[in-house]
């Protein structure tokens, strides 16, 4: 028999065979549906979480260089990105852009606060304005920031901690840093939602307004960093080691320290491939749905070989061959687990798109989890009928006879 009949020939045995031929699909429904779902939010959730570490609110790579005195020196003397440092580095092929001090979108800092006598380590949040579930006082505004107000909300734990209280702080003076800040709002633990697991950052026990922050961080030197843009087809990693080589070369101050700058490319390699582990770890616990699925294939396919005996044997009578009937057998078995695996596909994902309605990403889907998706069900296909296949071509013409 030519090919395109036995396709036809198999499909129609499983048309005629429609309910038990569903039932032995399911299994590979669910296996595949739970791969492309599995698979979509891991890529997803690895896409948004690089993004949040490769790129500033305004979608730009960028990278921090600091300098590292050999000795104690005087910082208020050191002037370690002068212009002409600056002009150099912008003539290095793939740096879009520098600036001078810390990435403009900076959240979160690590903040000392003094109480009785004792440091405290927090998380201090960097807004224009807030707009928190608050206990007592007011939320910052865009005021504050613009004019540089000293002013701090806090939360309970920092409340408890350094008062004694969580009530009653409203205007009460707080040292951060080092300076006194007046608490004009309380807020609850919870109320932080720029910061949580899916952007990396921690959530943040105080709050001070973005202008109050920039104005100390320049009377503190910390302007002393230097930020640089990428453009969006340089390598981040070879150019940040051109640039720091050429600042310990020629930079103003090569002869009082050193030039160094975190590789942040390297770190998000590492996580990357971290997270890739994870999402192919959980794949490949429910892919095990995939191989008792079939086994139910293959269960299926005996069933179907022995109770079309008589079929086999009629059709060995009239002149089939030992390889058109394998054929046959092999390409039912084929068809479903492809059909299966073209329905769990779109299932996995739609399931993937409701659950990231609920999520802060979106799940990130491609055609290569559709022809990943049809190719492991034609394996399965394949690997779970062939035996089946072999028992019914080489079953006896006398024997089934008689």
């Amino acid at each position: 028999m030519k090919i395109e009949e036995l396709i036809l020939s198999s499909l129609a045995t499983l048309r005629m065979n429609g309910r038990r031929t569903f039932l032995t699909m399911i299994g590979i429904i669910i296996g595949i549906s739970s791969v492309i779902t599995i698979l979509s939010l891991g890529n997803g959730f690895k896409q948004e979480t690089m993004h949040s570490l490769a790129k500033d609110t305004q979608g730009r790579r960028s990278q921090s260089f600091y300098f590292q005195p050999n000795s104690a020196i005087n910082n208020e003397k050191l002037k370690p990105f002068k212009e002409a440092d600056q002009i150099a580095i912008k003539r290095i092929p793939g740096v879009a852009g520098v600036k001078l001090g810390a990435v403009e979108d900076t959240k979160e800092m690590d903040v000392e606060v003094k109480a009785n006598n004792n440091s405290l380590a927090y998380t201090a949040g960097i807004r224009e304005n807030t707009d928190f579930n608050m206990i007592e006082g007011r939320n910052l505004d865009a005021l504050d920031s613009q004019t540089q107000k000293r002013y701090v909300i806090i939360n309970e734990q920092v409340a408890e901690e350094v008062f004694g209280t969580s009530r009653h702080v409203i205007n009460q003076s707080i040292n951060i840093n080092k300076r006194a800040y007046t608490i004009v709002g309380l807020f609850a633990e919870s109320a932080d939602k720029d910061s949580g697991m899916f952007n990396m950052s921690k959530p943040s026990q105080l709050v001070i307004p973005k202008g109050t922050y920039q104005l100390y961080a320049k009377a503190n030197n910390q302007m002393s960093d230097l930020t640089v843009y990428f453009t969006k087809s340089a390598n981040m990693s070879q150019t940040s080691k051109k640039i720091q080589k050429m600042l310990n070369d020629q930079g103003s101050e090569k002869a009082r320290g050193s030039y160094q700058y975190m590789d942040m490319s390297e770190i998000m390699s590492q996580i990357g491939k971290t997270l890739n582990m994870i999402t192919y770890f959980i794949s490949a616990v429910a892919a095990i749905s995939l191989f008792i699925a079939g086994v139910g294939v293959m269960n299926m396919m005996y069933i179907s070989v022995s109770e079309r005996t008589k079929e086999i044997g009629i059709r060995r009578s009239l002149g089939a061959t030992e390889k058109s009937i394998k054929w046959q057998f092999l390409l039912e078995g084929i068809a479903i687990t492809a059909v299966g695996g073209l329905i769990g596909y779109v299932i996995g994902i739609l399931i993937a798109s409701l659950i990231g309605n609920m999520l802060p990403f979106k799940p990130l889907i491609d055609i290569k989890m559709a022809l990943l998706a049809v190719f492991i069900s034609t394996i399965i296909g394949i690997v779970f009928s062939v035996f089946p296949a072999k028992s019914a071509a080489k079953k006896n013409l006398v024997e089934i006879l008689r």
